[in-house]
């Protein structure tokens, strides 16, 4: 017996209609151990034995449902691109023909004869069962042959016996006209798949923003000459250049150069740290200073950016498919409908013998079972519920996600980027017998030269203090070690203690104690030397946002465990942790381990909401029951994440929260409001009572019953901070030339940030464009085009708002 799991990749997959209809359908077939759907990604993962069921068969049983198997993720999203198009045709098609026979027939607004009303009737709802239905009727037909029962059956039964029996009528007048109730089942039908194949459409592509992060082409050398090739043909062993400002294609080991590498989105830590001959690199990550050559060791399948991609795809396939409340009732609905149906004709052509009126209550009880407000709930809840959401900079990108977030007792932070800015800023100067003042200004004059964060930060910190520019000559960078130049005619360094003592600085053990005092804080100490005198010392730590400490408060008030995982050195993890008063803290982890941390979370009955922002945060976030991504965070981060927070607010964490809540809540009276409908209308049917009009009524009613209701989110109280809720803020874009480098974005953000009333900070090096939300109550759009160009930024105007 050769058992093994088959992944296939599905398109066409609507709802968990679909997962249920799958999974039945499949575990029919001998030789099928499990079978699990993951509705998000359209992914089919079967536990089989291949001996009895290879993967062609699989896949063969699949499209046997009416769905479509691609080979090749491209194949996928462009096979799913044509469903989305084809069923948002078809369903407002459908609805402006529903609404066109309404009006004719049966409300008769233009006074036609009943024949010609008839007639029409009869036109219309051929061509919506036969052409705009037939995605409909085809997976109809097909999932009976794998005896299997869901919506479609449902749908198809009732439309197309209100088309027969409403055919009837036109030539014997004891048949009711049901052809507009046949026209208005099918074109609701194909509305709702249209809402739920939107929001579906709008899922992860997590797997392909990673791969972007890797450069497509590569200097390599060959022959002793750098020769420019594409990076899927580099071998191992080969030896690449990256200059300052590139990315690193591929993992590797520095065989030449000296550089500081930022690893943040990928280890977590802040502050890039250096790396040297013998020293290893990862693909993806950012040269900030230094030229390299290195010799690769990795690539394909192996390298650390796809082991990301593979541990992703793996948590992505094996995941559960999330079923909304009315979905998962809608798997049970179908046979239980045409149970109460079957039972109704049977007991009036028992009591009556009338069979004819038996077959109009057994058409009219499954037209009255469909059903339509329990249908719209779900995409009805992910528009409104999702709208108040983006009121406040919170996007919901899937309705499955409010079940999850009802739910989560336990919220775990990335640190790096998350919990802080992701970047240093000065909290300390230390001086050694010169004044605060002067350190600062003699480090500022040659910082400023440098493109490293931390002299960026340091450069930022004097501009915010006011300290007077001293003018540099000579500036020479160390890659990795620090910067000097001459300024008022003598030598300044700035940099490691090492890198002082390398140029004949003299540092005692009183200075080191200090300097040691700050390194264990978790703190980047840079010393700053005039001629061969050490004169002080500056500390930088990432620094928590601000409101992360009132947002741990808000938290703990409501019974909801923190936890903070960080791929940072473990005593800066603690501080920052102390400083905010999460309930745990682990550092030095690889994406991996946050995997597992959060597995062993979920394993205790925890149910986990993790918020991250970078590259090893992906896997965690695909892994908790929901994730948060901050919008500032990378690509690949926010679309591994079901919500995404659009600025940097972490109070919309608990926001978030409170709208899961209220959504879910709102679900579940939904579907009671719903289910009330159906079982007054299938009452009403078993008696006999059910008219064209009022099956037309119900219907319409019930759909604005389940409105009404949803609609109250949207006055939902999501407990923001007033000084968040009363800001009144404009955009700006502005087109950035010189913009080249992530460096150059770095320094722009940090610029920016310094402004009062800038609220929020986008830039794209690739399409060199700056996007700034600000308060225009407190800064101006003049006052940020100065400020990009004091920072040598030429900027003009892109599109405002």
């Amino acid at each position: 017996m050769a058992t093994e799991t088959v992944q296939i990749k599905v398109s066409g997959m609507m709802c968990s209609f679909c997962t249920m209809s799958i999974e039945r359908a499949l575990k029919h077939y001998d030789g099928i151990k499990s079978v699990m759907v993951n509705l998000v990604h359209g992914i089919v993962l079967v536990e089989a034995d291949t001996s009895k069921m290879n993967r062609d068969d699989l896949a063969q049983a699949v499209e046997k449902l009416g769905y479509t198997v691609s080979g090749t993720q491209g194949q996928q999203a462009a096979t799913d691109e044509g469903i989305h198009k084809l069923i948002k045709q078809r369903g407002i098609i459908g609805m402006i023909l529903a609404v066109i026979v309404l009006a004719v027939d049966p409300l008769n607004l233009f006074g036609l004869p009943a024949q010609i009303r008839a007639g029409f009737s009869f036109a219309v709802a051929a061509v919506v069962l036969l052409w705009v239905g037939y995605p409909i009727l085809r997976k109809t037909v097909l999932v009976l042959t794998q005896r299997v029962i869901n919506a479609n059956v449902l749908l198809s039964a009732g439309a197309w016996g209100s088309f027969v029996i409403g055919t009837l009528s036109l030539f014997d007048p004891r048949w009711p006209n049901f052809l507009p109730v046949a026209t208005w089942l099918m074109a609701l039908h194909l509305f709702f798949g249209y809402f739920k194949l939107d929001t579906r459409k709008k899922a992860s592509e997590a797997v392909s923003k990673l791969l972007a992060l890797q450069p497509r082409r590569t200097r390599v050398l060959r022959g002793g000459e750098p020769v420019e090739v594409p990076t899927e043909e580099i071998a191992i062993g080969e030896v690449v250049m990256v200059r300052p400002g590139e990315r690193i294609p591929l993992d590797g080991e520095v065989i030449e150069g000296t550089a500081s590498v930022d690893e943040s989105s990928f280890t977590g830590e802040s502050v890039p740290p250096i790396r040297k001959q013998g020293d290893p690199v990862l693909g993806g990550t950012l040269n900030l200073d230094g030229s390299l050559q290195i010799r690769t060791t990795k690539v394909g399948q192996d390298s650390f950016l796809n082991q990301i991609v593979s541990l992703m795809t793996r948590i992505a396939e094996r995941k559960p498919s999330i079923e909304l409340l009315a979905d998962w009732l809608m798997n049970y609905y179908g046979p239980v409908v045409f149970i109460v149906a079957i039972l109704a004709f049977a007991g009036w052509g028992l009591a009556t013998g009338d069979y004819l009126q038996a077959t109009v209550v057994l058409v009219t009880t499954l037209i009255m079972g469909y059903p339509c407000a329990l249908g719209i709930s779900t995409p009805m809840l992910a528009a409104i519920a999702g709208g108040r959401g983006m009121a406040i900079g919170l996007l919901v990108k899937a309705s499955e996600v409010f079940q999850e977030l009802s739910t989560v007792d336990t919220v775990v932070f990335d640190k790096t980027g998350t919990l802080t800015y992701g970047r240093p800023t000065v909290t300390d100067i230390v001086p050694f017998g010169a004044s605060r003042e002067q350190v600062l200004q003699w480090a500022e004059a040659v910082e400023r030269q440098s493109e490293h964060p931390v002299g960026l930060s340091i450069g930022f910190y004097a501009q915010k203090e006011g300290v007077g520019k001293l003018d540099v000559d000579g500036f020479r960078a160390t890659p990795g070690k620090g910067v000097s130049g001459n300024v008022d005619g003598g030598r300044v360094l700035a940099g490691r203690p090492a890198f002082l003592e390398e140029n004949g600085v003299r540092l005692t053990e009183d200075m080191r104690a200090r300097i040691d005092a700050l390194a264990s804080e978790g703190k980047t100490v840079v010393t700053v030397a005039r001629g061969e005198t050490t004169v002080g010392a500056i500390g930088l730590q990432d620094v928590p946002r601000r409101g992360a400490e009132r947002v741990m408060e808000k938290l703990r008030r409501r019974g909801i465990k923190t936890v903070m995982l960080t791929g940072d050195i473990r005593n800066v993890a603690e501080a920052i942790g102390k400083q905010l008063g999460i309930d745990e803290v682990h550092a030095e982890l690889l994406p991996t381990d946050k995997v597992s941390a959060i597995e062993t979370l979920q394993s205790e009955g925890r149910k986990v909401a993790m918020v991250g922002d970078g590259i090893n945060d992906a896997p965690a976030l695909a892994q908790a029951n929901a994730g948060i991504a901050i919008g500032a965070g990378t690509d690949v981060a926010i679309e591994s994440a079901g919500v995404i927070l659009i600025g940097d607010r972490l109070d919309d964490v608990v926001s978030a929260l409170i709208l899961g809540k209220a959504s879910y809540r709102t679900l579940t009276a939904n579907v009671v409001v719903a289910v009330l409908f159906n079982i007054v209308g299938m009452v009403l049917a078993a008696m006999g009572l059910v008219t064209p009009e009022l099956a037309i009524m119900v219907m319409i009613l019930s759909i604005f019953a389940i409105l009404l209701n949803t609609l109250r989110i949207r006055f939902l109280n999501l407990q923001r901070d007033e000084a968040g809720t009363e800001t009144v803020s404009a955009e700006v874009e502005f087109q950035v030339p010189n913009m080249v480098c992530e460096g150059c974005a770095s320094k722009i953000s940090t610029a920016l940030e310094l402004l009062p009333g800038v609220l929020e900070i986008q830039p794209n090096v690739e399409q060199k464009r700056v996007a700034i939300r600000y308060e225009p109550a407190k800064v101006q759009e003049q006052q940020l085009m100065n400020v990009l160009g004091k920072n040598g930024f030429t900027c003009t105007m892109g599109s405002a708002q």
